[in-house]
């Protein structure tokens, strides 16, 4: 048989190993909200990049579309001033030569003038062309490298906080099995206790089933919107359990109230709550 000395220090230890279990799930869960958060922010980020880039690629098909174009008139007028200065020289020479008539030889030379005014034409159209080509602005990368940074950073951060969650789901599961190791503790001693008062463990000796107490639920602080699910009992050595909640989807809310003080106090929780 224990005495009350051990089965208080044994009480404590529990609740404190409770309490670290309670603060590392709520760090967790912290992180895992910061988490969800941050990947929420990196998913945007993408959609932007990817808007981005698309524009700028559509930009700079544009632009290039553009530049050949202008490049192929460019080459279609060199070739016009080519052809013009070959007829020019052409009929400069038949304008030269002695054996033709005065006549022809002046139609010849006003040939020769006017593939040369061509000529300059071509030149002055190929000028404005290059001049052109190069007036036109490059598409601006700027926006797109700057949505791209801010997404490599977002995604860093979001890597930093999944390295912390699991760090934290590490150490919720080692304060966890340090919970359950005690509690297994201080329930084998407070079960011995029970059974050296209690040898015979008669029915009549078994917890008791007590009426509803709203008194006793107000001691214990059970939250008023669960006084109608709840079940009362009182032990064999005095101590009494209220038992609250619960349904398909939360554990029940537990309370243990001795010499008029509460001794035990677990809240319903989700039972899929515990990450593992």
């Amino acid at each position: 048989m224990c005495n009350d000395f051990e089965l208080k220090k044994a009480f404590h230890a529990k609740q404190a190993a409770y309490d670290e279990m309670t603060k590392a799930r709520e760090k967790m869960s912290i992180l895992q909200q910061s988490m969800t958060q941050k990947y929420l922010e990196t998913e945007k980020l993408q959609k932007e990049y990817d808007e981005s880039r698309k524009k700028q690629d559509d930009e700079w098909q544009e632009y290039n579309d553009a530049q050949l174009k202008l490049k192929e008139q460019i080459g279609q007028k060199i070739v016009s001033v080519k052809e013009c200065n070959v007829l020019e020289e052409n009929f400069n020479l038949m304008a030269e030569n002695p054996d033709e008539d005065p006549a022809k030889a002046e139609v010849y030379r006003e040939g020769a003038e006017l593939f040369a005014t061509m000529a300059m034409q071509k030149m002055v159209e190929r000028d404005n062309l290059i001049a052109l080509k190069r007036s036109v602005s490059r598409p601006d990368n700027y926006a797109s490298r700057q949505i791209l940074a801010t997404l490599k950073l977002a995604r860093k951060e979001h890597a930093d906080i999944l390295e912390e969650y699991h760090n934290a789901k590490n150490e919720f599961t080692i304060k966890k099995q340090n919970f359950d190791r005690l509690n297994e503790k201080y329930n084998n001693l407070r079960n011995s206790d029970v059974g050296n008062n209690d040898e015979s463990n008669t029915y009549t000796n078994r917890p008791e089933r007590l009426e509803i107490d709203e008194r006793l639920l107000v001691k214990a602080e059970v939250p008023e919107e669960y006084w109608n699910n709840c079940s009362i009992r009182r032990r064999v050595d005095g101590r009494i359990d209220i038992y609250y909640g619960g349904d398909d989807e939360n554990s029940h809310g537990h309370v243990v109230i001795f010499d008029d003080k509460i001794e035990y106090a677990r809240l319903p929780q989700a039972k899929n709550f515990i990450m593992v």
